[in-house]
């Protein structure tokens, strides 16, 4: 037997170069062993002569049998199926898919007759997530192809390809504010979408409405994101994490905020920099890059710090606060937090970065679902190798922050998850003690980044927050 492998991980035989087994009255050629596969049963069977058997009479119930749905395709020739006391002629371009309990048997009808069956375990197999759109391409109404595509979202929530068509989809039926969520979560779940966006004239409708197409730009040397359109809302994302923690809210919210997310420096898509500097001072530049006089700054653990500063330095920049597990630079630490630090420190001095990124999710997110887990792993596995090379480091740009609390009195809302670790319980304690205009909510089982791990809580919690200071 030949077989070709291309080094490519694919490998290739020709039935002819197949050896030949005769199995009582037909012949069998050993393609699915040829081949190595191992994700589906495979065979060919051959006849030389009119009247032959090609695959003998059977079902697929019985003892020792795999119990497979199968198919049949006629490769040259023609072939007469047997189906328990019926009969059907099946030539190429037919395909003739036979269930497990059915009795099946097929014989030649031409000189020379090959078949290939294909068999699987009915219900292993889900379809890939390009099957949906691939499908709903066959339609020739939009909307029809919109719901088509939809269906795919039971397996394939945050598949980014399948969003983007969806996208499209809704677009040209006219469903603009779906289009418009569809094609957020799009390029939050594949960067390449950000490329399609652009000249793609079945989004064309989307165009001429402000913000139902995100816009991505760099405020040197922070990497900023932008979507939909009315009250101002910034997004600050926690020291463990970068923009795309708050995917939830970037999908959701901008159906009536403008929301902009952000990459603090050395962090997703923000570099490092060399020497000194102030997140509290970028931030300021993004809002006067964009234009956003008075926003609500939303900040998670590291980000509400850097919130609570910048509306300390410059109450006139902000409308209100919502601080999640916020930090404060002067928190006498508890032994747990101290002992995680020093973990860290000596994971990142021996340079495991993955030992660093493993621990920092254990730290914070222990009960979190698994898939935001894997999204932080990989949030902070970028950041800690855009920082191993970092001189010097970011200054606060408020460093007497903490014992200047009663001076911001913008309303604030603070929120911490029930199962958090107990010093930012206490901080957020202390936040909604201290602040002026604020009080405190607390998400139940939630950990350290309840936006993400209970976007549905914390939409409960925070929404009515939004539209009071709006």
């Amino acid at each position: 037997m030949t077989q070709h492998d291309d080094g490519h991980g694919a490998r290739h035989v020709r039935l002819a170069d197949l050896p030949r087994a005769e199995i009582d009255d037909h012949i069998w050629h050993p393609l699915r062993r040829a081949l190595g596969a191992t994700g589906f049963g495979v065979g060919a069977y051959s006849a030389a002569r009119a009247g032959d058997v090609l695959v003998g009479t059977h079902d697929e119930t019985g003892a020792g049998s795999n119990r497979h749905e199968e198919l049949y395709v006629v490769l040259r020739g023609r072939a007469l199926v047997e189906l328990g006391t019926e009969e059907l002629e099946l030539g190429p371009e037919e395909f003739l898919l036979v269930e497990p309990q059915a009795r099946r048997g097929l014989r030649a009808l031409a000189d020379d007759t090959s078949v290939l069956v294909i068999g699987g375990t009915p219900g292993a197999i889900s379809p890939a997530p390009y099957e949906h759109w691939y499908a709903a391409l066959t339609a020739d109404d939009p909307a029809e192809s919109a719901v088509i595509a939809a269906e795919g979202l039971t397996a394939f929530p945050r598949h980014g390809q399948l969003h983007y068509q969806l996208a499209c989809f809704n677009a040209l039926a006219g469903n603009v504010e779906a289009a418009a969520a569809h094609l957020r979560q799009a390029v939050t779940s594949d960067e390449r979408a950000w490329e399609w966006l652009l000249d793609d004239a079945d989004l064309d409708v989307l165009r001429d409405l402000p913000g139902l197409v995100p816009t991505r730009q760099s405020c040197a040397p922070v990497h900023v994101e932008q979507a939909g359109s009315g009250l101002d809302v910034v997004l600050l994302h926690a020291g463990i994490a970068d923009r795309r923690m708050w995917d939830p809210q970037w999908v959701e919210w901008p159906r009536d905020l403008r929301v902009t997310r952000l990459d603090f420096r050395g962090f997703g898509h923000s570099q490092r920099p060399k020497g000194e500097f102030s997140h509290g001072d970028d931030v300021v530049a993004v809002l006067d890059a964009l234009g956003l006089e008075r926003p609500i700054l939303v900040g998670a653990s590291f980000g509400g710090r850097v919130a609570l500063e910048v509306a300390l330095a410059r109450p006139d920049r902000v409308s209100g606060l919502v601080l999640v597990g916020a930090g404060l630079p002067d928190q006498d630490w508890t032994t747990e937090l101290e002992e995680y630090g020093a973990a860290e420190e000596a994971a990142l001095a021996a340079g495991d970065l993955d030992g660093a990124t493993d621990l920092n999710v254990d730290f914070w997110l222990p009960t979190a679902p698994d898939w935001v887990r894997a999204a932080i792993r990989e949030q902070q596995r970028r950041a800690l190798e855009l920082q191993a090379t970092a001189e010097e480091g970011e200054v606060p740009l408020r460093a007497e922050l903490a014992t200047r609390l009663g001076e911001i009195d913008v309303p604030a809302l603070v929120v911490v998850g029930e199962s958090d670790r107990a010093d930012f319980r206490a901080i957020a304690g202390r936040l909604a003690g201290e602040l002026p205009n604020a009080r405190l909510v607390v998400i139940p089982s939630a950990t350290h980044l309840p936006s993400l791990e209970q976007p549905e809580a914390f939409e409960t919690a925070v929404r009515p927050f939004l539209e009071s200071v709006g």
